[in-house]
């Protein structure tokens, strides 16, 4: 079992799954850089320092997505686990002092909550597969075919995933404000 982590296979659908999720974040923040920077006010972030870090998470997170592509699939995976990590820990503080934030990770608005938090985690684990050492065989047609439908399944659920989050916040927004 231990053996099916560290198949090149494997390696290499860990590793563009997160560079989708990565390029993605990216291009979402890239193309309303206000809102990222709204959401940086939300967690805490000192006004003066809100544009530097918006740049600065838009830049690691394409280039985490770009890394995990190539050579540097290492690099790129202990990136993400950080950022993915830092996120976590961020959305975790707000939860524990009750402050309920949009969690920022781009589209719709959706609150933090525990299951993010638990997103996160596994998603950092995803992270730790990407980085393993694999004896990269040559991988053939068949297998980039694999690949590219196994990223697709994950996309479809990681984007199912977050729908199911975004109905529930809106079925308790309306129960709680009693327009339901």
């Amino acid at each position: 079992m231990d053996m099916i982590w560290n198949t090149p296979l494997w390696v290499v659908i860990a590793a563009a799954a997160l560079a989708v999720l990565f390029a993605h974040a990216a291009l979402l923040k890239v193309t309303d850089l206000d809102l990222l920077v709204h959401h940086l006010a939300g967690y805490g972030v000192p006004v003066n320092a809100r544009a530097s870090v918006a740049r600065t998470v838009i830049a690691l997170e394409g280039f985490t997505a770009g890394a995990l592509l190539s050579p540097w699939r290492d690099l790129g995976a202990g990136l993400a686990a950080l950022l993915l990590g830092v996120y976590a820990l961020a959305m975790a503080l707000q939860l524990l002092q009750r402050r309920v934030i949009d969690c920022g990770c781009g589209g719709q608005a959706l609150p933090i909550s525990w299951v993010l938090v638990l997103r996160n985690a596994l998603l950092i684990a995803l992270s730790w597969s990407a980085s393993q050492p694999a004896d990269m065989r040559e991988l053939v047609w068949v297998d980039f075919g694999v690949v590219v439908a196994a990223v697709l399944l994950m996309v479809v659920l990681y984007t199912a995933i977050h729908q199911v989050l975004m109905q529930q916040a809106l079925l308790r927004q309306r129960l709680f404000s009693g327009s339901l």
